[in-house]
C-alpha cells in the first residue's frame, strides 16, 4: 500500500507524468461570402440603373424637357384631376377582382387536396404569359356585334356581355384576369406555411370557424395579402395594354394613356408626360407607404410544420371545382377561345364552321423574317434581361442578406445604412408602374451632356430590363437564402475553403431554386413584355408584342393572334422544361445512388 501511495521521483516520475498538451493556435472565426467587387459596387450600379431614371423623371417635371417650359400648372387645371382620379379607381377595382379570384383559388390548392392537381398552378400561368393588350382584344373581338358571343347566345345576352365589357368594370376584370396570378402565388405560399398545429390547437380549444379565420389565419395573410395588393395597384395604374385599347375604345382615359398619347402623337409633349410619370410615381410611392403602415402588425412566426389539409365532400367540394372552372372559363378559356377563332377563321363574319376555318396563318407568320426577328430578339433580350437582373439581384442578396463581419455582428453604421439603401433600391421598382421608368430612361439616356449613351441600341432594353425584373428576382433568390443555415458557411470555413470556392460549391447550389424562379419569371415576363419594348426599344429593332400590336392597328388580326399563339406556345415549353429540369434536379436520390 505504501507503494502504491508513494510519489514517483526521478527518471519514474518523468515516465509517469502526463504528456504536455499541444498549444492550440488561435481558431478562425467563419465569416460568410461577400461579393469580391463590394457593396458600394452594388450600390454604385443600382443608383445608376434605378434611382436615376426616377430622379430624371421628377427633376424633369419641375424644370421642363429641353426648351419646353414645366407643366407643373396642368395639376390643377384641365382633365389630369379627371384622369388620375380615373387611374386610382380602376386600381382599386382591379385588387378587389384579383382578391376575390385568387383567395379561394389559394385556400383550394393550399389547404384541400386540390393541391395535388398541379396542373391547375399551370393554367393559372397562362395569362401571365398572355401579352396583356391581347386579352383585351380576345374580349372585345368575342363580344363585338354580330361576334361570337351573339352568334352563340342571341342579340340579348350578347348585348348584355358587351356592355358589361366595355364600362370601366369590364376593364378591370380583364386586367385582373391577367394580374391575379401574382396575388393568387402569394397567398398560397402564405397558406402553406401556417402550420396545422396552429389551427388544430385553437380548434381544441373551442374556437369556432371565424374566430379561426379572424385570430390565426388572417393575422398571418394580411402581411403577404398587402404586399400583393400594392403589387396589383402599381401594375394596374401603370398597365399599359389594356388602357390603349380597350379604354381609348370606351373613353376611359387613365395616366397611362395620357402619357401613351403625349410621347408618341405629334405634336410630342415631353414636359407633360414628365408630369403624368411624376403623378404615377407619387401614387406607388403613396400605395406603398399605405402598406408598410398596414401590414405593421402582421406576424408571421416563421414555424414550419405540417401543413394544413381539409377534406371536401359532396356540394362543397363541387363548389370548389365549380370555383375552379369560373377562374379558368373568365381567365383563359374565353380569351383563347377568341384568340384560336381569331387565327384560324377566315371570314368573322360567318360561324366557325370547317369550311371557315384553316391553320393557312400561322405558315404565313412563320414564313414573315419580320415575324421570326420580332419572336427571336424578343426571346433573346428576355433572356439577357433576365440574366443580367438575378445576377445583380444575387449580388444585392449577399451584400444585404447573406453579409456579415468576421465577428458575426451586423456591419458598421454606415455599412447598415447602405444595406438598407441597396435593399430599398432593389425592389423599388416594383413601388412604381414600368413607364414610369421607361420614361425616365428616356430623359436620362438622352442628356446632351452624356458621352456615350446606350439609347438606340439593344443595351438600353438591357438595363430597362434590368431595372423591371430585379424586384421579382431578389424577392426569389432572398426566400432561398432565408432557408440556407450559417452552419454550411462556418463548416465551410473550418475546411479552409477560400471565399471564391464556397461561392461557387455552396452559396450558388443552395441558391439554385431562388435563382431559376426569378430568372423564369423575368423571362416570362420579357418576352411578352409591352411598355419599355414600345417605348425605348431601337427603331429599327422589332420585338413581339409591339408587332403584335402593329399588326393589330394595321387590320391584321388574324396575324397578330396567330403570332400570340405561338409567343405562348414557346413560353409554355420553356416553362415546362425548366420546371422539370429543376424538380429532377431538387428530387432526392434514393440512399446508394451515386449521381453520374
Amino acid at each position: 500500500m505504501t507503494d502504491l501511495l508513494r510519489r514517483p521521483s526521478g527518471q519514474d516520475a518523468r515516465q509517469d507524468a502526463p504528456a504536455p498538451r499541444p498549444r492550440r493556435r488561435p481558431r478562425r472565426r467563419p465569416r460568410r461570402w461577400t461579393v469580391p467587387a463590394g457593396p458600394t459596387a452594388v450600390l454604385l450600379v443600382l443608383l445608376v440603373v434605378v434611382a436615376a431614371p426616377l430622379a430624371m423623371v421628377l427633376l424633369t417635371a419641375v424644370t421642363g424637357y429641353g426648351a419646353s417650359p414645366s407643366a407643373l400648372g396642368s395639376l390643377g387645371d384641365g382633365d389630369l384631376p379627371r384622369i388620375l382620379g380615373n387611374t386610382v379607381w380602376l386600381s382599386v377595382l382591379v385588387v378587389v377582382f384579383s382578391t376575390v379570384l385568387a383567395a379561394p383559388l389559394a385556400f383550394l390548392t393550399s389547404w384541400t387536396h386540390l393541391r395535388r392537381h398541379r396542373w391547375i398552378d399551370l393554367l393559372v400561368m397562362v395569362p401571365f404569359m398572355t401579352p396583356p393588350f391581347v386579352a383585351a382584344m380576345a374580349w372585345m373581338d368575342i363580344t363585338r356585334l354580330g361576334g361570337v358571343a351573339d352568334m352563340l347566345f342571341g342579340s340579348v345576352v350578347g348585348g348584355a356581355v358587351r356592355g358589361t365589357v366595355n364600362s370601366v368594370w369590364g376593364m378591370a376584370l380583364v386586367m385582373s384576369c391577367e394580374l391575379f396570378p401574382f396575388l393568387y402565388l402569394l397567398l398560397r405560399t402564405c397558406l402553406d406555411a401556417i402550420p396545422s398545429s396552429s389551427v388544430e390547437m385553437a380548434s381544441v380549444t373551442g374556437a369556432s370557424r371565424g374566430h379561426i379565420l379572424a385570430r390565426v389565419v388572417l393575422p398571418q395573410v394580411v402581411g403577404p395579402w398587402s404586399l400583393g395588393a400594392l403589387i396589383l395597384f402599381v401594375r394596374a395604374a401603370g398597365e399599359f395594354g389594356t388602357p390603349v385599347t380597350l379604354g381609348n375604345a370606351i373613353g376611359y382615359p387613365v395616366l397611362v394613356s395620357r402619357i401613351h398619347r403625349d410621347v408618341t402623337i405629334d405634336p410630342l409633349d415631353f414636359s407633360s408626360a414628365s408630369v403624368g410619370a411624376a403623378l404615377l410615381f407619387t401614387l406607388g410611392i403613396s400605395v406603398w407607404c399605405v402598406q408598410q403602415w398596414f401590414s405593421r402588425d402582421a406576424r408571421a412566426d416563421g414555424r414550419t410544420g405540417r401543413p394544413v389539409s381539409l377534406t371536401l365532400r359532396g356540394s362543397v367540394l363541387a363548389l370548389g371545382w365549380a370555383w375552379i372552372g369560373v377562374v379558368a372559363l373568365v381567365a383563359v378559356v374565353v380569351p383563347y377561345v377568341s384568340i384560336i377563332l381569331g387565327a384560324t377563321t377566315i371570314l368573322r363574319s360567318r360561324p366557325p364552321t370547317p369550311d371557315n376555318l384553316t391553320l393557312d396563318y400561322f405558315a404565313i407568320v412563320l414564313a414573315s423574317d419580320q415575324a421570326r426577328e420580332a419572336l427571336t430578339t424578343s426571346a433573346l433580350l428576355g433572356a439577357v434581361g433576365a440574366t443580367s437582373a438575378v445576377l445583380l439581384a444575387l449580388a444585392v442578396t449577399l451584400v444585404t442578406a447573406l453579409r456579415r463581419t468576421p465577428t458575426g455582428t451586423q456591419d458598421a453604421t454606415s455599412g447598415r445604412l447602405r444595406s438598407r439603401v441597396t435593399d430599398f433600391l432593389a425592389v423599388s421598382p416594383e413601388t412604381v408602374p414600368a413607364i414610369v421608368l421607361a420614361i425616365g430612361f428616356i430623359f436620362l439616356w438622352n442628356a446632351r451632356w452624356l458621352p456615350w449613351t446606350p439609347y438606340n441600341t439593344p443595351w438600353i432594353l438591357v438595363l430597362g430590363y434590368t431595372a423591371l425584373f430585379l424586384p421579382m428576382a431578389v424577392q426569389n433568390i432572398k426566400t432561398s437564402a432565408q432557408a440556407v443555415s450559417p452552419a454550411v458557411f462556418e463548416a465551410a470555413t473550418v475546411a479552409g475553403a477560400s471565399s471564391w470556392l464556397a461561392f461557387r460549391r455552396i452559396t450558388v447550389p443552395l441558391l439554385i431554386p431562388g435563382l431559376v424562379a426569378g430568372w423564369l419569371l423575368a423571362f416570362l415576363t420579357g418576352i411578352r413584355e409591352l411598355v419599355m419594348a414600345s417605348l425605348i426599344r431601337p427603331s429599327d429593332m422589332t420585338l413581339l408584342s409591339p408587332w403584335i400590336m402593329g399588326q393589330f392597328d394595321q387590320g391584321h388580326r388574324t396575324e397578330a393572334m396567330a403570332m400570340t399563339l405561338i409567343g405562348v406556345f414557346s413560353s409554355t415549353v420553356v416553362l415546362l422544361v425548366v420546371q422539370t429540369w429543376l424538380a429532377r434536379r431538387t428530387t432526392p436520390r434514393p440512399a446508394g445512388e451515386v449521381a453520374s
